[in-house]
């Protein structure tokens, strides 16, 4: 399954409108702010159509998971769906268990995970995790208006820091074009995202910037802002770029038919059996179009074309700007 679902569930009180754009999408939030009230509208629909006094306009099947059923458990309800946008209550553990990661990375079907807790088996995206919130009543309609809101969104945010040591999850060639480009800095390898908190939790450093692979690091995000917003001693920085080789991709380093679109619209271009986070799929695309050229990609050893002053400078310009400051 790929490309990205808008929806449209409406009652006489309350509109929601939101886009399902990855295989993996999260929904946080207290109580009272909207998540049963959207899925019991979706489900009502799905039950009952028009008779449950909702109306939901959306270009894709869809299936609500409210709470196991007498005599028929998760794999029986939705081991059968395909291509299909699955949404899924809180207070269903099941969510939280090995099998269950290991049937969303082989589903073609996309997910809404309604939490307040991590899904720390599952690869999700920072920009897929969403809260409720309410615009009030437009001028238009007579109904209040629900969007979904992206959370981790306004990084990075620099202010005092001095960037002295760079943190990145990788240990291949991002770490090497990193470790390369931050002359100044002290870099250090995670060698994997999950252990980013604990280096952290473990350092000494007190101007410190986190790099990591915003494409797969939902699960992990929240427990390291907490963290992060929660020293005093230290300044901390995180910039989440979707992956090093998303980077090199916007770079133009690489020339290939529809690339521009892909970056644009990787939903219709990312097919979710196959790919279990965007950061995969980047890393194959990439792989891909350089087999054979001499920008071969490869992740474990970077290819010492890409330490070229001047390809430097072209994948450089994808950072941001206060990023750019300390090279």
């Amino acid at each position: 399954m790929k490309g990205s679902y808008h929806f449209r569930v409406k009652s006489k009180k309350v509109l929601f409108e939101f886009t399902i754009r990855r295989n993996i999408t999260i929904i946080k939030g207290d109580s009272a702010t909207g998540k049963t009230t959207l899925l019991h509208m979706l489900y009502e629909y799905l039950r009952v159509g028009r008779e449950s006094g909702y109306s939901v306009t959306a270009d894709v099947k869809y299936y609500v998971y409210l709470r196991r059923e007498v005599g028929r458990d998760w794999q029986d309800a939705l081991f059968p769906l395909e291509h299909t946008i699955i949404f899924i209550e809180e207070n269903n553990n099941f969510v939280f268990s090995e099998e269950f990661a290991e049937f969303v990375r082989n589903s073609d079907n996309y997910f809404v995970l309604v939490n307040r807790a991590p899904f720390k088996m599952l690869p999700y995206s920072i920009h897929e995790i969403y809260e409720i919130v309410t615009h009030g009543q437009r001028a238009d309609m007579k109904e209040s208006y629900h969007v979904l809101r992206e959370i981790y969104s306004n990084y990075p945010m620099i202010g005092s820091n001095r960037i002295q040591t760079i943190l990145t999850e990788d240990s291949n060639a991002g770490y090497q074009f990193f470790s390369h480009i931050f002359e100044n800095s002290m870099v250090y390898s995670a060698s994997g995202n999950s252990n980013v908190i604990r280096w952290l939790r473990n350092m000494e450093e007190k101007d410190v910037l986190i790099i990591v692979d915003g494409a797969a690091f939902g699960a992990m995000v929240e427990e390291c802002m907490e963290f992060i917003q929660s020293q005093s001693w230290c300044r901390i920085s995180i910039w989440l770029p979707e992956s090093f080789e998303y980077l090199i991709l916007r770079s133009g380093l690489v020339q290939a038919k529809k690339l521009s679109d892909i970056l644009e619209n990787t939903s219709d271009y990312v097919e979710s059996s196959q790919f279990e986070s965007w950061e995969r799929y980047f890393t194959e695309l990439l792989t891909t179009l350089t087999e054979g050229t001499i920008y071969q990609y490869m992740k474990r050893s970077l290819n010492k074309l890409y330490l070229q002053e001047k390809n430097i400078g072209k994948i450089v310009e994808q950072f941001p700007e206060v990023i750019r400051y300390f090279i």
